[in-house]
């Protein structure tokens, strides 16, 4: 049986207006898909103190024990427009966040991982289905690293990093979750509203400019990270001079 730790309503906020924390979850996401099933409103949120099964891109796994991490996905049902955004909005807000929390300013690596100094600081994960009226709903993940001690954590010890880490401070999940909330909320609205997210996001990535390999089904493709595109899609010039256009891909930065 799931317990119920906290339940938080803010009317003041679109996304995290209602709140839901528990103990231990086996995944957030898949908590949060349930209340799509059961109808739930946009901007529901779902936040575990550990979770069993948590899940990032290609599959794998979140490394955190408890109190390590802010663990939090979000359901929102957004205009077409808005959710070729989500991944850009979410990541500007853990930016805008980790600032808040601790002072720390980090960057975007493509695609949607924030971090310091190559540790990676955050993850997000966006999911998405489109029911037979056409209507798109989605579920944000985000895992942002707090106490973690990474040498606790041999997969993750030499690619990770934490707001403990680097601040030397002690971060508690609920608060840090209606920090990220809040801002989440902030980027959400600005992209509903047209504003140049884009922009800020370009210039947040750490990515553009450098010789970059990406891994990408099939393979790996090789080169410098010239741009992105309109929707967030990273522009690739290869050494054979051919420019590629990823819409997703696994970055490891070159020195």
């Amino acid at each position: 049986m799931l317990h119920l730790v906290w339940e938080r309503f803010d009317p003041a906020r679109v996304l995290g207006h209602r709140a839901y924390g528990y103990d231990a979850l086996a995944s957030t996401q898949d908590a949060a898909w349930a209340l799509v099933d059961a109808d739930a409103s946009h901007g529901v949120a779902v936040q575990a103190g550990t979770q069993a099964q948590g899940r990032g891109r290609f599959a794998r796994r979140w490394e955190a024990g408890p109190g390590d991490a802010l663990l939090l996905s979000v359901l929102v049902r957004p205009p077409l427009a808005v959710v070729p955004l989500l991944t850009i909005a979410t990541t500007l807000a853990i930016q805008d966040a980790t600032r808040t929390l601790a002072g720390v300013d980090a960057a975007v690596k493509w695609p949607n991982d924030v971090h310091v100094g190559g540790r990676k600081l955050a993850g997000v994960l966006v999911e998405g289905r489109t029911d037979t009226a056409g209507i798109t709903t989605c579920v944000i993940g985000i895992g942002l690293n707090l106490d973690l001690d990474p040498s606790a954590h041999p997969a993750i010890a030499e690619v990770a990093t934490s707001l403990r880490v680097l601040s030397g401070g002690h971060f508690d999940a609920t608060h840090a979750g209606a920090v990220v909330l809040a801002a989440l909320d902030a980027q959400y609205a600005a992209a509903e509203a047209g504003e140049d997210l884009l922009g800020r996001w370009r210039s947040a990535l750490d990515t553009l400019g450098r010789r970059i390999r990406v891994g990408v089904v099939g393979g790996a493709l090789t080169g410098v990270a010239e741009d992105v595109d309109s929707s967030g899609q990273l522009l690739l010039r290869t050494d054979d001079g051919r420019l590629h256009t990823l819409a997703a891909g696994d970055v490891t930065l070159s020195p």
